[in-house]
Parts: structure tokens; sequence; C-alpha cells
């Protein structure tokens, strides 16, 4: 297959979905045929891990190809510099693509920012429809939502983040209103308008102004709570059968904190809580699903989808009730770590479904697209481009572990076989063996002493590595 580069790339960000929340992942219960559409005919990683296990760090690690401790964002409520370099919109802005970021971008904070009245960062993008929290900010949703559905403003209202009167997290509500007025549905319109607009068979008197290739991040904010699917969403899973993983009773016993307090955040929280948040939960990634089926729809009426590289990921997991918790913590659990990453693209990959299943991390995803795209990866990134292997129909050489990073010293370090989590402030460790306990229930720190040894010096190695600076030195001295 000879190699052309895409004319458009379309990456959609989730926030908090988990791995095996999709259908063609192995989950009968999922209702997700247009993302089945893309596992089965595109590239699945199968094993890619995230590089932080909250929103911020993560998707300042994985738009620029960097770790964590180089962005210097390594928890949330921090800043990525507006001049910062390299960002996605900055590498394919340099190698001829416009630029459009819809959505959730979470490259600074958000909460309180829509009442301050300068101007926010974009980052480079070109076109900016910034919306980072559905409901509760005056962004470019809720402006949208009043004027295409005035009627259903008041009923996706929420309140904002560290509002006293915000609900629990594991309580969720059914929005009797189309989906198309929710904020996956949002997305998919704007998308959908962008792509018509930029479409040179159809367009091609006035879109001469603009770049012919085109280059769309679409951020999605669910399946983050605020648990609150439409009707539609919510339909396949009213009356099905949800059932957990296994809850180890008393799991804590035999952690370190602050992992220990973590595990029992929730412990007093009957199971039946954690089954409903995870009803909820399905329902809105069957949101951002049908989301994606008007864009492929979109794309293949305007004749436009062989030619379009579509990336499907999330920034990470949620627990969804496995452990008895919910949500996200600095806990490092697989379902949090390990996420979806389906890359689509029928005339440089064809149609054929793949699936890789050695570790990569998070950070190589922009690696591989810049040099699918025909650009050069710059120097700086440390994350390894896929590109060669993918486009030859080869298997990419995996990754031995995998790393993440959380203010201000908790790191974990996975290959196939073992985890190792260090709590360095606390001066505690927990090592899990993959041979005998793939849910991650036993800390094996006490019976595996070579095991933990060879770890910690994995982890020493990689993250002397992970630290080193992006800066430029211009003067000698």
């Amino acid at each position: 297959m000879s190699f052309s580069v895409p004319e458009r790339v379309i990456w959609i960000s989730t926030d908090h979905m988990r791995f095996d929340c999709i259908a063609a992942h192995g989950n009968p219960l999922m209702s997700t045929p247009n993302l089945d559409r893309l596992v089965n005919n595109g590239v699945t990683f199968t094993n890619c891990y995230v590089q932080s296990p909250l929103c911020m760090p993560s998707r300042c690690s994985f738009m620029t190809g960097l770790y964590p401790q180089q962005t210097g964002v390594t928890q949330n409520g921090q800043t990525l510099p507006p001049g910062f370099k390299p960002t996605v919109a900055s590498v394919f802005n340099e190698i001829g693509y416009n630029t459009v970021h819809i959505g959730k971008l979470h490259f600074q904070p958000h909460e309180e920012n829509d009442l301050d009245p300068r101007a926010r960062y974009n980052y480079g993008f070109e076109i900016f429809w910034l919306a980072e929290e559905p409901g509760c900010y005056e962004d470019a949703y809720t402006k949208w939502l009043r004027s295409e559905y005035p009627q259903y403003a008041k009923a996706f209202k929420t309140v904002r983040p560290i509002s006293p009167t915000r609900p629990p997290v594991y309580e969720g509500c059914v929005i009797d209103a189309p989906w198309e007025a929710s904020y996956s549905g949002w997305v998919a319109n704007q998308a959908e308008r962008y792509l018509g607009w930029h479409n040179p068979k159809v367009y091609k008197p006035w879109h001469t102004y603009f770049k012919q290739k085109q280059f769309m991040h679409l951020g999605f904010y669910a399946p983050h709570h605020p648990l609150n699917p439409t009707t539609e969403m919510f339909k396949p899973y009213s009356n099905v059968e949800i059932l957990l993983n296994q809850i180890n009773e008393r799991e804590w016993e035999d952690k370190p904190r602050p992992l220990s307090d973590i595990l029992q955040s929730y412990k007093d929280i009957p199971v039946e809580k954690f089954i409903e948040y995870r009803r909820y939960f399905y329902a809105m990634v069957t949101g951002v699903d049908m989301a994606i089926g008007k864009i492929l729809k979109k794309l293949e009426s305007e004749n436009m989808l062989d030619d379009t590289l579509i990336v499907f990921m999330s920034d990470h997991g949620d627990m969804c009730g496995d452990h008895r918790l919910i949500s996200k913590e600095v806990t490092f659990f697989d379902e949090i770590m390990k996420v979806p990453c389906v890359l689509y693209w029928p005339k440089g990959f064809g149609t054929k479904g793949r699936k890789i299943d050695g570790l990569i991390e998070m950070v190589d995803l922009l690696p591989t697209l810049v040099e699918l795209c025909g650009g050069n990866v710059p120097e700086v990134m440390q994350g390894k481009s896929y590109a060669k292997e993918l486009l030859n129909n080869k298997v990419p050489s995996a990754r031995e572990d995998v790393i993440a990073f959380h203010h201000p010293d908790f790191a974990m370090i996975r290959t196939n076989e073992y985890k190792y989590i260090r709590y360095n402030s606390f001066n505690t460790e927990v090592l899990y063996d993959f041979s005998d306990d793939f849910s991650e229930v036993v800390n094996r720190i006490k019976d595996k002493p070579e095991v933990l040894n060879k770890m910690r010096e994995r982890m020493l190695s990689r993250f002397l590595a992970a630290g080193r600076s992006v800066l430029e030195a211009p003067y000698l001295f």
C-alpha cells in the first residue's frame, strides 16, 4: 500500500472511559455499534496505558508527547504555559493542517474561569470552541444550547464542581430531552458543521482560504460524572442485569497509606449504588457512540471517510465499583490506567481489524500521528512512533514497561508480569503479581524481595529519563 498522508485527522478524546466500555472489547452489555465499527475495521492497541490517573496531567502529557514531569502539569489545577511547545496544535500547524478544537481540552483549570473577563489560552488551535464541563459554565456549549434548544437549557444545567449543593458523584438522573441537545450531541453537531464547511469538493470556490488538510480534536466530557444521560442514551441499560467484578472485603488491610485510605473511601456505600453508577456510566458512553455515528455518517455522505484518520481514546478510566471504588484516584489500578486506543483510516490501514497486544504508553500516540501525517517528530518528544509498522502491516515492538506519575511523588511502573507503586512521601510501596492476581488485590512486597528490588531499579531508570527538561538552552552560561 503506497503511503500518502490523510486529508483530515479527527482525534476523539473521552474522559473517564474504561477499556472495557466498548462491546467489541468484550463487554456484551455495551451498546456501542459505532465504536465497534472502528474497532472491527481499524487498529486497536489492547494494552495502552496513560501517564497519569487524573485528567489534566494525562491530557497535557499525551497532547505534547511528553511525560507529566516534563510538562510541569502533574496534578489537576495547574496550567500548561500558554506558549508551551510542542502541543498537538503546534505540530499539526507546522505540517500544514488547519487545527480545530471542540469541547474539553483541560490544559488549564476551569473552575470559575468563565467569570474572568480575560481571554483564555488556545494553545495554537486556529478554531477554538471550548466547553470544559457541560452545563455549569458560560461557555460554547451553554451558549449554543440556549440558542438551539432553549426549552432544554434548564434540564441540562448542572451545579458548579465546588458547589456544596453538587450531588454525590454516584447519583445519576435521566433527562427527558433529545440526545441532540446533550453535550455529546453538541460536539457532534459542531463537528458535522465544520466538516461540511471544509469539503473542498463541495465548497471549492472559497475553500482556497483554508489549508487543504484538517485536524480536529473533539473533546467529549462523557462518561465523566455528572451522570445525566438522556432517555435515549439510558434505554439500552434500563432493565439489564449489571454485575460488578469481585469486591474483596477489607482489601485495604495489607495496603500502606495513602492507598489504604482510598480503599476505605466508599466502604459504607451499598453495592447497589455501585451497580447503578455503572448503569448510568454505560449510558453516557452510548451518548458518545451516538455522536461518533453522526460524524461517520457525515463523512460518508461527503465522500470523505476513506481519507480520514480517526483516533479514539480516553484520558484515564473509572473504577465503576471495582475494588469498591468509583471515579479515579491515585490507586494506579488497571481500571484507571488502561484505556481504549483505536486508529481507523481505511485508505491508510485498510479495513481489516487488527489488534496489537503489546504494552504501549499514551505518550506514544502523538508521535505516531505526526509521522502518519508526514511530519517529523520533534526531538524533545519522548513518546515512540509506531507509524512505519502500522503502514507496513507489521506488529510494533512493544514496550517492556509503562510508567505513570502524580504529584507530589507518587509513581507506578508496570510490566506484563508485575506492577510496582511507590508513594514516596509516605515511604511506602505496593507490588502486584499478575501471574496469580490479575485483579490487583494482594500486596506482595513481603514475599517477593528480588522482584521488588528489580522493579525499584526499573522505576529509577525510567523516571530519570522521563524527567529530562524540554527547555531550550540558548546560551552557554
